[in-house]
């Protein structure tokens, strides 16, 4: 058995087959139908160290189960605090007349890799996208 502890103020006791899986979401605001969010997802289980092969990975696997993507654009993005980290930007269409904006981001740190997502309409990715940035630029593991 082993403890999973939270930041949230408890423990839970898991069977060593079973894993932690945490996945970390920040509400943001509410703009242009579209409810803002950051979702950032940890992966300990990595089958590569190299940031390039595993943002490659995760966009296909993006590519592979949205409905309509459209992959926009994809570059190195160094956080400020000199982590080297991988953006994708892409659309996609959960339901019919609807298009989503994401951008998502990885890096790879102490052998982790962090996966950032966040979810914009087309006037927000240029507006509260930077607000996203911000935020992703203050990661720091730890």
């Amino acid at each position: 058995m082993s403890n999973a502890q939270s930041k949230e103020g408890f423990t839970i006791v898991l069977p060593d087959s079973w894993k932690n899986e945490t996945i970390y979401t920040y509400k943001g605001p509410d703009d242009s139908g579209v409810q803002h969010n950051l979702v950032v997802m940890v992966d300990t289980e990595l089958e590569t160290q190299d940031l390039y092969s595993y943002a490659q990975q995760r966009i296909q696997a993006m590519m592979n189960t949205l409905n309509g993507f459209e992959l926009l654009g994809q570059r190195e993005r160094p956080l400020k605090s000199g982590l080297g980290a991988y953006e994708a930007v892409f659309k996609w269409i959960p339901t019919e007349g609807k298009v989503i904006f994401q951008k998502q981001v990885y890096l790879i740190s102490d052998g982790k890799g962090y996966n950032f997502t966040a979810s914009f309409s087309k006037k927000t990715l240029k507006t509260i996208g930077n607000d996203v940035d911000a935020i992703i630029d203050s990661f720091t593991p730890a």
